[in-house]
């Protein structure tokens, strides 16, 4: 009957000990978990970072998206691009479509989920067309501006930006600043 009351108390004395560690790794979890939100609009800026012009009329062309809020924020996915005419139309073949390899990547690759820390940027990609040196079709559209809405938001920002395209014009993912 001792040994069987003694085995009570061991039992007793460990289930206590693991009730209070799992309190406190619980507690630590909740603590130590920080939920960062999606990125808002009115968070955001945005701007046009650089141009990678190749022969046969081949261009690439850099947007960054800087959250300018006090927080970290994420956004996943593609951006919506329209090349615009001056008077704010859209051009034939002015809206890009996305695409996981654009011209001159080596390696295809899916939309990820990207955390901006406050005051930096993630980055983007446009590819375009405007026919290169000794084009003789028809005469290419030319965008006096651009609109660029960020995924998962509303907010339109406009640039002016001239870029002629002769053919649909191509947008990458999100990506996380400094990623080819």
């Amino acid at each position: 009957m001792l040994k069987l009351l003694t085995g009570m108390i061991l039992l007793a004395c460990a289930s206590t000990v693991t009730a209070q560690n799992s309190i406190k790794l619980t507690a630590n979890f909740r603590i130590g978990l920080q939920t960062v939100e999606p990125c808002r609009g009115a968070d955001l800026a945005v701007r046009h970072v650089n141009d990678d012009a190749a022969m046969g009329g081949h261009l690439l062309t850099d947007y960054a998206l800087k959250n300018n809020s006090s927080r970290a924020c994420t956004l996943k996915g593609y951006p919506r691009f329209e090349l615009l005419s001056k008077s704010g139309q859209l051009l034939p073949n002015g809206r890009a479509i996305n695409t996981r390899k654009l011209m001159g990547e080596e390696t295809a690759s899916v939309p990820q989920l990207v955390t901006i820390e406050a005051g930096q940027e993630a980055t983007f990609r446009v590819y375009s067309n405007n026919g290169g040196a000794g084009y003789s079709g028809k005469g290419c559209p030319t965008s006096r501006k651009v609109k660029i809405v960020a995924p998962g938001t509303t907010r339109a920002f406009m640039l002016r930006d001239e870029i002629r395209s002769c053919q649909k014009v191509q947008v990458s993912a999100i990506r996380a600043a400094g990623a080819e």
